[in-house]
């Protein structure tokens, strides 16, 4: 593990890192391929965790035969995000332990936030704001931007360097519950915090080189410890 002093901006993955209960999201591009190709598809793709939505939407076109112009793609995004959105209501969607408190206490420290994730935009921000979580974040990096979780992660920090100004890679955490969201962060040179609460052991994230793992985000004052912002948030609760 390698030791940091304050850390300035974080970005978490979303996702079984601050919340879960998603279930339909696969359902909507089942029902977009039906719609758009007339073809019933399936979701099997291996190692599928941490993959972004555009890797996985090319994935599934490659093994159905289908070639897919980036107009197709365009209306892929859309109706992916139509459908999750008309069937919402059927999913369970809960915020994971500690996941608000730390989100409540970095916003309230002047902390800034971003998501990093394999969700398409519009199906990221439905998830965030069915967990009450939307407004922490300014800015992100997306699945129907990148077939690598490194390139969202390089969209997500120039984004991030135009609203605050240039960020030093040191002074930037990311967060996550998979080998992707570990190898990316490393990749370009950011500390890497790994969480257990998804499909990923403390000890699969280590050997991915995390550069901290904790079960999860209930561990609150590790983590706060962890981001340089422990004392910070103590000192506001007083």
């Amino acid at each position: 593990m390698r030791g940091r002093s304050k850390m300035n901006t974080i970005i978490f993955d979303i996702d079984k890192t601050l919340l879960v209960g998603s279930h339909c999201h696969f359902y909507s591009f089942r029902q977009a391929f039906r719609e758009l190709f007339n073809v019933d598809v399936e979701i099997d793709i291996g190692s599928i965790q941490g993959m972004t939505d555009k890797e996985i939407i090319f994935q599934i076109a490659w093994k159905y035969g289908l070639e897919i112009s980036d107009g197709d793609f365009v209306k892929i995004v859309d109706r992916i995000s139509y459908n999750y959105r008309l069937n919402l209501e059927r999913d369970n969607i809960r915020a994971l332990d500690g996941a608000e408190f730390i989100l409540k206490s970095l916003s309230e420290s002047g902390t800034p936030l971003g998501v990093v994730t394999g969700n398409i935009e519009p199906v990221a921000w439905l998830k965030l704001h069915e967990a009450s979580f939307d407004g922490y974040f300014n800015f992100g990096g997306f699945g129907n931007e990148g077939c690598s979780r490194a390139s969202i992660l390089r969209l997500a920090l120039e984004r991030a360097s135009s609203i605050y100004g240039q960020l030093r890679r040191e002074n930037v955490i990311t967060v996550g519950d998979t080998p992707r969201d570990i190898e990316a962060g490393r990749e370009l040179g950011v500390t890497t915090v790994g969480v257990a609460t998804g499909d990923f052991t403390v000890d699969e994230l280590e050997a991915a080189g995390a550069d901290y793992v904790l079960e999860g985000l209930s561990d609150v004052d590790v983590f706060l410890e962890i981001t340089g912002y422990g004392a910070a948030v103590s000192i506001m609760g007083d």
